[in-house]
């Protein structure tokens, strides 16, 4: 079976898995006791912690373990807002456990703004600083879209936004963007930073959440005080470890032949009446297609029986219909509801996406 729905989740790396079993069957001790192999356990956190942060370009003490993004996300939203009377911004391109949220508190009384996006997938940068005031609160935009792989130039965009408001946070969901993209999260001017670790080679239920150092926000679980009193709840060693692990594997396997491979498969699929989505200024590792035929969920299904795994769009969205992302790029109904997405990782071979992309190609002759 070849797999290429990696922006929904990866394999797990061996090294990772036996970095997770070894927590779990000798390394199990709980790292908030006070005996000596309990502080080993706690110490092999930070050693993780760190090892986590050099790889993504952040200080170990703006590193904080959560269950994953969602968890990130919802925490931002629900306590890293600092003025309670301002707004929110966010792009239309958000993913769902951003735009839910947001869609949460705009519920409760808040005011929520949403930046329209440009039709290569990008956030329109002049309308989003044009919803931005000196009443904004925060401004929310992804860094990698995970419906088309598009990069939005957070650093240029966090930078403009805290020219025009400088009271306001800026928070960028990480997710299809950490490691892959190879940039420092210090080095594009965020406040906070999301992501998930089973998008690169590590278990799901495990993420962190960047703080910049210096900001004061409050706990979102409240408990035992673990996490430096950040995050209470017995931390998740085994995953934690198996995080670092993974940081490291994709470290010797980072591949920089990916937008190759990409372009490679644009050009095939685009002369075989696929159209593509999200063309330009992408991360390489997502490819976003149009079938010229089937609806996306049938050709899933036909291709799946022939030996290819791919998505339909963000998984979590699966069983939504329409796809809000796409819409907003501008697609109609139809053509929204015939595109697919093909996303790859380290370990995606090109003689297996080229073999994939022939099935695939083929199955729309049907």
């Amino acid at each position: 079976m070849i797999y290429l729905d990696n922006a929904a989740t990866t394999r797990v790396f061996d090294s990772a898995a036996c970095a997770a079993q070894t927590a779990m069957l000798t390394d199990y001790f709980n790292p908030n006791a006070t005996y000596k192999s309990a502080v080993a356990v706690n110490n092999r956190i930070e050693q993780a912690r760190s090892i986590i942060a050099n790889a993504v370009g952040a200080n170990s003490d703006e590193l904080f373990f959560t269950s994953g993004a969602t968890e990130s996300n919802n925490w931002v939203f629900n306590c890293g807002i600092k003025n309670h009377k301002g707004n929110i911004v966010i792009s239309a391109g958000e993913h769902s456990s951003v735009y839910e949220v947001a869609m949460q508190l705009k519920n409760r009384g808040k005011e929520v703004r949403i930046a329209p996006l440009s039709a290569d997938g990008t956030v329109d940068e002049q309308a989003l600083l044009r919803l931005v005031d000196d009443n904004t609160a925060l401004v929310s935009v992804i860094h990698v879209s995970n419906e088309t792989g598009v990069v939005n130039p957070i650093k240029n965009i966090a930078a403009a936004v805290r020219q025009k408001a400088p009271k306001a946070l800026f928070h960028s969901d990480g997710v299809q963007a950490l490691i892959k993209l190879g940039t420092p999260i210090n080095g594009l001017g965020v406040d906070y930073y999301s992501a998930s670790a089973h998008k690169i080679g590590a278990p799901k239920g495990i993420g962190i959440l960047y703080m910049r150092r210096g900001l004061n926000m409050p706990p979102y679980i409240f408990g035992g005080g673990q996490e430096h009193g950040m995050r209470s709840g017995t931390q998740n060693t085994p995953y934690i470890a198996a995080f670092a692990a993974a940081v490291q594997e994709c470290a010797k396997l980072y591949r920089n032949g990916i937008q190759t491979l990409r372009t490679e498969l644009c050009d095939y699929f685009s002369a075989r009446g696929f159209k593509v989505i999200g063309q330009n200024n992408n991360s390489g590792y997502i490819l976003c297609l149009c079938a010229p035929k089937y609806k996306a969920e049938i050709l899933q299904n036909i291709v799946h029986d022939k030996g290819v795994i791919m998505g339909k769009g963000a998984a979590c969205s699966g069983s939504k219909r329409g796809n809000r992302v796409l819409s907003a790029m501008g697609l109609k109904a139809d053509e929204v509801e015939r595109c697919i997405r093909l996303s790859f990782f380290v370990d995606t071979t090109r003689d297996d996406a080229l073999k994939a992309a022939k099935i695939i190609a083929d199955a729309c002759t049907l």
